[in-house]
């Protein structure tokens, strides 16, 4: 916890300048809003307890969004044995079109979503944070802990087996 009135301060100011970015985070892991700020709540939670661990404030938005990005996938990890305990899907559908163009869509999504799951870990968290939530390889690799050329070497693999999977 933050130690004096002045940590406080700070705290709620890095807070406030990191939030947005800390829901995308947890957003792009979880993909929907109320679980995804439950994710940001506690990512916040937990950085305000270990505030005082912190050595170097400058690092606090890699700091915290890494911790949140571990807890949002916690979190899907639950969401999953959970919905293959009781066979609940999650769907989300785009905007009214014709039955054809709907159907064609959710194919195709459908087929994306699947190959992004089957993506390894590394080259989807790598996926997710950059090209979904549109980070720069540099924060990416912070979130995950990895340097930046690593974030980009995992991005291209990860779209070239994209592409192999969903234009064969």
């Amino acid at each position: 916890m933050p130690e004096t009135e002045a940590d406080n301060a700070n705290f709620e100011r890095l807070l406030r300048e990191t939030h947005r970015m800390i829901f995308q985070v947890a957003y792009s892991v979880v993909g929907n809003s109320a679980d995804a700020e439950e994710v940001t709540q506690e990512a916040f939670l937990q950085a305000y307890r270990k505030f005082s661990s912190l050595r170097d404030p400058e690092k606090f938005r890699p700091w915290v969004a890494r911790t949140c990005w571990r807890l949002a996938l916690n979190h899907r990890r639950g969401t999953f044995r959970a919905m293959g305990r009781d066979g609940s899907w999650l769907t989300s559908r785009g905007p009214e079109r014709d039955p054809e163009e709907q159907a064609a869509g959710r194919q195709f999504e459908d087929r994306l979503r699947e190959q992004v799951a089957r993506l390894p870990e590394k080259l989807r968290s790598a996926l997710l944070l950059s090209a979904v939530q549109g980070m720069d390889a540099r924060e990416a690799g912070a979130i995950l802990g990895i340097p930046e050329g690593t974030v980009r070497s995992r991005l291209h693999l990860a779209r070239r087996q994209l592409m192999r999977s969903l234009v064969l």
